[in-house]
C-alpha cells in the first residue's frame, strides 16, 4: 500500500494553496511541488520535514501539468538535490526558456475581436511567479501509459488533456487513488486553456473536446478518491463526474442561446457571459468560449466566417 501525504504549498494566486503529494514509499516522489518563490519553498520543506523527509531523499518529481503552481519548484529540486523529473512530452515546450504563454495566443485574442484596449490589459498583467522551468539534465518525458514502481505498490500515468494539452492524471488501482492534478476540482471547474496546435499554430486544440473525453472515460474507472490539485479530497467520484458534465454542456447550451438569431465574434460572447472581467480573466473568458465554440463548430451546430481577420459565429441552421 502506497503512503500519500499531502502537503499544502501556498501560491499567489485567488485559487490558493497547491496540493504536493508526497509518495512516502522507495524511491521518495513528490507529485506537483509547487511554485518558485520563497512561500513556495518554505512550505514544501516544512511539509517534508512534517513527513520526516530531507528534500536530498526525493528522487522523483511528477508533473501533472505545467503551470506554474504546480510546477515551479521542480527545476530547484533537481538542480539544487538531484531529483529526476518526469513531465508529459507535450507539456515541455512550455517549460523551456523563452515560452510566452500571451505570444502563443495573441493571434486567438485577435481572431477572437479582443479590443485593444483589454487585449493591453492581458498582456501587462503579469504573472506574479516567474515562468517555470525544467532543468537541463535529469528529464523525462511521458507519453501516458507508463507506470511507477515502489516499495509497496505503483501507480499508473493517464494523459488526461483538455485543461492543458499534456496534463497526466496518476492512478492506484490497489487503492483506488485517483492523483487529479487541476483536471478535476471539488467546487471550480478548470479552465480549458486555450493551445495552438503544435503542428500548426495557427489552428487550437480542440481542448473541450479532449476534456470531456476525459471526464467519460473517468466515469468507467474505479475510482475510490480523488486527490485535487487544489482544495479537498473528492471522495464520490461517479456524482463529481456527472456534476462536472452538466456543468460543461449547460455551458455548451447558455452560448448556443446567445447566439441565437445573433452574429457575434467570441469576444462579444464572452463580454455577454462574463461581463466584469479583466485582465488576464480576459484570456480565461476567451478560452472557455473558444473552446465551446469549436466544440459547437465541430458538431455542426454553429458555423463563423473570417472577416477583416476576426471570426464571426452564428447557427448553423
Amino acid at each position: 500500500m502506497l503512503d500519500i501525504r499531502k502537503i499544502h504549498v501556498p501560491t499567489p494566486y485567488q485559487v490558493g494553496p497547491v496540493n504536493c503529494y508526497l509518495i512516502r514509499n522507495r524511491p521518495y516522489t513528490l507529485i506537483d511541488p509547487g511554485p518558485e518563490s520563497a512561500e513556495g519553498r518554505k512550505g514544501l520543506l516544512a511539509g517534508l520535514t512534517a513527513a520526516d523527509v530531507r528534500p536530498d531523499e526525493i528522487e522523483q518529481v511528477i508533473i501533472s501539468h505545467w503551470h506554474a503552481d504546480h510546477s515551479g519548484l521542480a527545476r530547484w529540486l533537481s538542480e539544487q538535490w538531484g531529483a529526476q523529473i518526469y513531465v508529459h512530452r507535450l507539456e515541455k515546450p512550455k517549460l523551456t526558456p523563452g515560452y510566452d504563454k500571451h505570444a502563443e495566443r495573441l493571434p486567438f485574442l485577435r481572431e477572437a475581436g479582443v479590443p485593444a484596449g483589454d487585449l493591453e490589459e492581458v498582456l501587462n498583467d503579469r504573472d506574479p511567479l516567474p515562468g517555470p522551468l525544467l532543468p537541463a539534465t535529469r528529464v523525462n518525458l511521458l507519453e501516458g501509459g507508463e507506470a511507477f514502481a515502489f516499495t509497496g505498490g505503483e501507480i499508473q500515468v493517464i494523459h488526461m488533456p483538455g485543461h492543458t494539452t499534456g496534463h497526466i492524471c496518476l492512478y492506484d488501482t490497489e487503492s483506488r487513488i485517483f492523483l487529479a492534478g487541476d483536471f478535476i476540482l471539488a467546487h471550480i471547474t478548470p479552465n480549458p486553456f486555450m493551445t495552438a496546435r503544435p503542428e500548426d499554430p495557427v489552428k487550437r486544440v480542440p481542448v473541450l473536446a479532449q476534456y470531456l473525453t476525459g471526464l467519460n472515460r473517468m466515469k468507467y474507472m474505479d475510482i475510490g478518491v480523488i486527490l485535487t490539485g487544489h482544495g479537498e479530497n473528492i471522495d464520490d467520484c461517479a456524482t463529481s463526474v456527472e456534476k462536472v458534465l452538466e456543468h460543461r454542456y449547460k455551458r455548451l447550451d447558455v452560448i448556443a442561446d446567445i447566439l441565437d438569431g445573433a452574429v457575434l465574434n467570441p469576444y462579444q460572447v464572452m463580454r455577454t457571459m462574463y461581463p466584469a472581467v479583466r485582465g488576464f480573466e480576459i484570456l480565461l473568458g476567451v478560452s472557455e468560449v473558444f473552446a465551446c465554440l469549436d466544440y459547437l463548430e465541430t458538431r455542426g451546430k454553429v458555423r463563423h466566417e473570417v472577416q477583416n481577420g476576426v471570426s464571426l459565429y452564428r447557427h448553423s441552421s
